[in-house]
């Protein structure tokens, strides 16, 4: 997770004044780490911070900085850099530096804002190349981030009417399903970095449905049923019948559980309702078709796409198909990972063997 203004604080009196720099959590961050965010973290957020005032003061001196904040900024910048090994050495000290060094530069001619500009671009691109790199490197896979914020519920597997929810405390973001409760499951135990592994999944379950006479494996296969239940499509239950297989010795226990039709926006009334109270449509997409949850904050979500999802009355449609674009980039800027399969594809001869070969490979590339 970056911070990105921790070093403002308001002030206490004057709301019309500009947020102040906080000068003491910038010295403490100087002479060391600091107590509730690590040297990635602080780093990130005041190379942000730095780049944007230089820029600001190169553009138009719209800086929120004063000359004496920038170097202590800059100084402090260096020091943490430092300690993460990442190289940045400006040639200048403070924002009377950058101007002399602009000046030197030559970059005072008609345009020279965007010559200024571009070189505080190429001054600080190489280093927060480097600080993404060295947040990958801690938080998860090569090249993936993963989701920020933490994981309170799973709404899944609904083999009838759509659950209707109330938040039942809205500061802790309890909630409870008041209505169909009985089609749905609510996998509701403690959600950690570590993901939700079969086993885990099985556990519940037993748990739930109060099957101590089974053994885990039994459990595991009563739960498969289940799940099997909320499938609609057969492109569906082959994607998930081969998934499970795949995992169904006692070292699958221990990959990720593949959880069918989950909620992931939630809308209290139906499409249909919203059509005869002649309501606009508020969420384009309310579930996904599966979703893994990988240890390291990474979410796969995979999608299997019948005619319904790209045409309309039997005719393409590029507005539908615009529309699940669109969403699937969401889901991306948010962290996730969208796989898509079309219906067809998994019914076709060797569906079985290609559908293996993915999940393959998205084990290799995704766990740790």
């Amino acid at each position: 997770m970056r911070p990105s203004n921790f070093f403002y604080e308001v002030p206490d009196a004057n709301w019309n004044m500009r947020d102040e720099f906080n000068s003491k959590l910038a010295n403490q961050l100087r002479a060391g780490t600091l107590k509730d965010h690590t040297d990635l973290e602080a780093g990130y957020a005041l190379a942000r911070l730095v780049k944007s005032e230089l820029t600001a003061y190169g553009t138009d001196q719209s800086q929120k900085l004063n000359d004496e904040e920038s170097a202590l900024a800059i100084r402090t910048l260096r020091a943490v850099l430092r300690r993460l090994d990442v190289s940045f050495d400006p040639p200048f000290n403070d924002f009377d530096g950058w101007h002399g060094y602009w000046s030197e530069q030559g970059m005072t001619h008609g345009g020279s804002w965007a010559v200024r500009r571009g070189y505080v671009n190429s001054l600080f691109t190489p280093v927060l190349t480097k600080l993404e790199e060295l947040e990958d490197a801690v938080s998860g896979p090569p090249g993936f981030r993963g989701v920020d914020g933490e994981l309170k519920n799973i709404i899944f597997a609904s083999t009838g009417y759509k659950p209707e929810i109330i938040l039942r405390d809205a500061i802790n973001n309890t909630i409870e399903v008041v209505k169909h409760a009985d089609t749905c499951l609510v996998y509701n135990r403690p959600l950690t970095s570590a993901g939700v592994m079969w086993d885990e999944l099985a556990a519940w379950w037993k748990a739930e449905r109060r099957l101590d006479s089974m053994s885990d494996y039994e459990a595991g296969q009563n739960l498969f049923k289940r799940l099997s239940a909320s499938l609609g499509s057969p492109p569906e239950q082959e994607l998930f019948r081969t998934y499970c297989e795949r995992y169904g010795g006692d070292e699958g226990f221990k990959k990720p559980a593949l959880f069918p039709q989950v909620y992931l926006q939630y809308d209290p009334l139906t499409h249909r309702e919203r059509k005869m109270l002649k309501k606009p449509e508020r969420l384009k997409r309310e579930r996904m078709d599966f979703l893994l949850i990988f240890p390291g904050g990474v979410r796969i979500v995979i999608e299997v796409d019948g005619k319904q999802h790209y045409s309309s009355d039997g005719k393409p449609s590029p507005q539908l198909y615009g529309e699940m674009m669109a969403e699937d980039r969401a889901l991306r800027l948010r962290g996730y990972e969208v796989f898509r399969f079309g219906g067809d594809e998994l019914m076709k001869d060797g569906a079985s063997d290609m559908l293996r070969k993915f999940f393959t490979a998205l084990e290799n590339r995704y766990m740790p």
